[in-house]
Formats: structure tokens, sequence, C-alpha cells
């Protein structure tokens, strides 16, 4: 017989221990019961899209956003790290802005080569950064109180820094029954700091920097939440038997060309806030409507009996 095993019957013989043994096993029990009693639900179950891929589901063109990049896909390790499968990375122009022409729109529209897409990206953020709208999409479902990636955390931790954050309250038309769409979304600036040394050109990289303005916020059970801890909220909810969360993360940046002869400060002024919350605005009221198409709808969730679901 092994020690484990007589150690074990040793244990059997000491009423303590199987006292102690029995109340934890009527507690376990008494837990169950009393979860089951009072429909208390510890885990979350997964809800499904209304369509087959957000991909599929977001259209390419949301009011005067028209998608100018392909639909950027990343590795497994990075999908990994993203936590989900269900994702959209695009880049949108305003075709409203009279500082670009259709053609140079089409122009990287039609392009099919990566490098010259992205530059022609550049050239339109340069010309005006509130222009062109990096567009970040996620859903995340079945998770009970994780919310990963917020900018506040990946830009800092990629060398950036905050300089502005603020919550910004938005009125973005009405939802289908007539009543107002209001939402409040997070909107931070940040600043490079990962210049420093000069770049294969022999240009100082503290005047490549690329200031970047983001808003952010969360549909999450139904609602809208600007933060994690809001969603978070909602996901606790042990009265609640699913659960899911869409992250929607907007970026405006203002990339330099090499002459450019400005610092930080100056890149912030060129990627004006007001210009960039604008946008945003104005990209934000027309996709939050798709986006609401694609969601789960939570009415009939809750309507349906507990079987069909």
């Amino acid at each position: 017989m092994s020690s484990a095993n007589v150690a074990f019957r040793q244990l059997l013989k000491r009423p303590a221990f199987l006292v102690a043994a029995l109340l934890l096993a009527i507690s376990a029990a008494g837990l169950n019961s009393a979860a089951g009693f009072l429909q208390l639900h510890f885990k979350k179950i997964a809800v499904t899209l209304r369509v087959k891929s957000l991909k599929e589901g977001l259209p390419s063109q949301l009011g005067n956003w028209v998608q100018l990049s392909n639909d950027q896909s990343i590795d497994p390790e990075e999908v990994q790290v993203l936590g989900t499968e269900e994702y959209v990375f695009r880049d949108y122009v305003n075709t409203a802005n009279k500082k670009f022409t259709h053609a140079e729109i089409e122009a990287i529209r039609k392009s099919t080569n990566p490098g010259e897409r992205a530059a022609g990206i550049a050239r339109l953020q340069r010309k005006d950064p509130a222009g062109v709208i990096r567009a970040a999409f996620t859903y995340y479902t079945g998770m009970v109180d994780t919310v990963a990636h917020v900018p506040e955390r990946c830009l800092v931790a990629d060398g950036f820094e905050v300089t502005h954050y603020d919550d910004k309250e938005l009125s973005l038309g009405n939802y289908p029954s007539g009543d107002p769409r209001s939402v409040t979304l997070r909107f931070l600036s940040f600043s490079d700091q990962t210049g420093g040394a000069p770049d294969a050109a022999g240009h100082n990289a503290s005047v490549l920097r690329v200031a970047r303005n983001v808003g952010y916020l969360f549909h999450c059970n139904g609602g809208y939440e600007s933060g994690p801890y809001g969603v978070r909220a909602r996901l606790q909810n042990l009265r609640e038997r699913y659960g899911y969360y869409a992250k929607v993360e907007l970026m405006t940046a203002a990339p330099v060309p090499p002459s450019f002869q400005g610092d930080d400060t100056s890149l912030i002024e060129i990627n004006n806030r007001n210009d960039s919350l604008a946008a945003m605005r104005d990209f934000l009221a027309a996709a939050l409507p798709a986006l609401e198409q694609c969601l789960p709808d939570w009415e009939k969730i809750h309507a349906a009996p507990a079987a069909s679901r």
C-alpha cells in the first residue's frame, strides 16, 4: 500500500476530518440547491450572432463612410490573444470630405498591392486625419467578467501616452422603436513616445511620431456601456443566464512626412480632437444600427422558452 493511501486511511480515522468533509459536502449541496432555487447563474450561456459573421454582416458602406482597406486577418496566435474569432478591422474613408477626390479614393480601393494601399491611406490621413477612421469591431460571448483589450492598456503598453481622457455623451438618431439612441463614447488622445533614434533614411524618429485619437464603447446584453467596468457589472448579474458583449473601437491618426519639423504638441493639434469626435459621431450614427442588426436579439432571447434558446 502506498504512503498516500496510508495517510488517507489515517485521516478517515480522525473525527475532525470526517466532520469537516461532511460540512463541506453539505455546504456544496446547499449552495447548488440555493443557486437553482434562486435561479442564479455563475456561468453564462453563449449566444450567437444574427448573421453568419461580423465580416459578412457589417456593410462596406456606412452612410458617407466607405471601406477603404481589405478586411485584415490575423494569425492564430494573435486570435488567441484577441480572445475571439469574431472580429472586423477596416479603414473607412469619408467620401463627403472635400479634401479628398473621388479618383484618389477609388485608386486606393482598387489597388491590389497592400503597400500601395497603405501608402494611399497615409496620404489621405495627412490631408485630413479625421477623414479616415480605422474601425475595429469584436464580439465575445459566454464570458462572465473578462473585458479584453482597451486602448488605455494596449496603446500605453505599445509606447503611447494618454494626453486626454473624456467620456462624451452622443445622441445618434433613434432605435427602430423610436426611442433616442444615446450612448457614451470613451474618447482618448495619445502621443507617440516610441521615437528617439534616426530611421533608415537618417530622419530623426522623434518627428515621425503619430498622434492618435481613439474612441470606444461596448454593446453588452442589450445595451451600451462606455467602459469595461459597466460591461463587467452587466455580465456579473447572477440572475442573467446569457452573456455577450461587442466592442467598437475607432481611431484617427496623423502620420507625418519626414519633412515635418513639429513636436508632439503640433501632432496633437494636427489630429484635432474636435474634428475626430465629429467624424466618430458621424460614423457611429451609421455603424451602430448596422452592428445592432448583427448582434443577438436580446428581447427575443428572453421572450423565448428556455428550452428553445
